[in-house]
């Protein structure tokens, strides 16, 4: 038995055959393109009366003999090795923070009364960097993904006629970092579509710190290109009797890409 879209396409095939006396009838075989990729580039370039259709390697084209040298100039530019690239996505990020306790105890005796203090400081620095690479064609899609996969657990409460019923259940969730990207080369730019993401387990039970970001970016091929980033700051004091606490915190986290045509 046919399958559905090869018989449509024969279809087609056949009233475009048919309906071609009036014009010629020629068969074009791509050398580096897809009858897919071209198609969308060609139909605007056809005359109003004119068709094309296409399959894997063949563009089917019906028109004026005029029309057609036209449009066989614009696929012969077209019809061209496609350019390969790798691209590279590297997310880096800084945390500092220090942490200042002072406490006091008070001894009270007959003929000996104390006061005694005790001051403690910690100063921390982290830095991460995670870099990744995809190879893919000039205006293909390219994405990639690294991390684990984390059962967490997951408690529905929902409202029914006969009361409240609570559901408790384990799911999974992918945790990890990658990105998706279409970039399309015109000459020595480059212009992205890009989708990264880098995500990390939460210090609490099932949470999940994110990071995501979409956005359109050009730039040279070859160069680092800012994407953008998030930075986090957090103050807190502590205060009980005899005894303060301060807590400061920076967390600076930024993306880059980079384009490098590939030989």
């Amino acid at each position: 038995m046919i399958p559905l879209r090869r018989l449509t396409f024969l279809l087609v095939c056949v009233t475009f055959v048919t309906s071609s006396r009036a014009q010629g009838l020629e068969t074009i075989t791509l050398r580096h393109r897809t009858a897919e990729q071209m198609l969308p580039l060609v139909q605007p370039m056809v005359e109003p009366g004119g068709a094309v259709i296409g399959a894997g390697d063949k563009l089917f084209l019906r028109t004026s003999p005029r029309n057609l040298a036209q449009v066989r100039q614009v696929i012969e530019a077209l019809d061209r090795p496609l350019r390969r690239l790798m691209i590279t996505v590297r997310h880096g990020g800084d945390r500092a923070g220090s942490d200042t306790q002072t406490e006091a105890s008070v001894r009270l005796s007959p003929g000996d009364s104390r006061i005694r203090g005790r001051i403690g400081e910690r100063n921390y620095t982290s830095h991460q960097s995670i870099a990744q690479q995809v190879q893919t064609v000039d205006g293909g899609r390219a994405y990639i993904n690294v991390g684990q996969t984390f059962v967490l657990p997951l408690r529905q409460v929902v409202q029914t006629p006969a009361g409240i019923v609570v559901t408790d259940t384990l799911v999974q969730r992918d945790i990890g970092t990658g990105f998706q990207a279409v970039p399309r080369v015109a000459g020595d730019r480059v212009t992205l579509d890009i989708s990264p993401a880098n995500d990390s387990a939460g210090t609490l039970p099932g949470s999940t710190n994110v990071q995501h970001l979409t956005t359109t970016v050009s730039g040279h091929l070859g160069e680092w290109i800012a994407l953008g980033g998030s930075v986090q700051q957090d103050s807190r004091n502590t205060t009980g009797t005899l005894q303060y606490g301060t807590r400061n915190s920076r967390d600076d986290r930024q993306v880059w890409l980079k384009v490098e045509e590939l030989p």
